[in-house]
């Protein structure tokens, strides 16, 4: 219980963030995230599924060729809701698309719908980073 409650206080510290305005952003109170930081209380399970789940991106982002950006909560329509994408490029420079849905899997390589999903990444990019 303390090692969490050390690490939620060295994430918040280090995204310059007081317990109150992560608690703005999270759907903890700025008491519940100081007693879980002094290691007085555990985390709710909702809080520690969601701690888990910002510790996984954290390691994920360290990845070579990785970069996660999150969508603010007030975004209620953004470019992304059509679904995950992958673009790719190969060693000779060919653009591609890779994209899942529940009917299937699709790789992309029309030079417009890569252009299309290109757009869509490039709104997403400016949606998060104005967040």
């Amino acid at each position: 219980m303390e090692v969490i409650g050390a690490q939620l206080a060295m994430y918040r510290i280090n995204a310059g963030l007081t317990q109150r305005e992560l608690a703005d952003r999270s759907t903890a109170s700025a008491e519940t995230i100081g007693s879980v930081e002094q290691g007085r209380r555990a985390l709710m399970p909702h809080l520690a599924t969601e701690f888990d789940q910002l510790r996984h991106l954290r390691t994920c982002a360290e990845l070579p060729g990785v970069a996660i950006q999150v969508m603010p909560f007030g975004n209620t329509s953004h470019a992304g809701l059509s679904g995950p994408f992958v673009l790719l490029e190969t060693a000779d420079h060919q653009h591609l698309a890779y994209s899942e849905t529940q009917i299937g899997s699709h790789l992309i390589s029309a030079p417009d719908k890569v252009s299309s999903l290109t757009q869509k990444y490039g709104m997403l990019r400016m949606q998060a980073l104005n967040a």
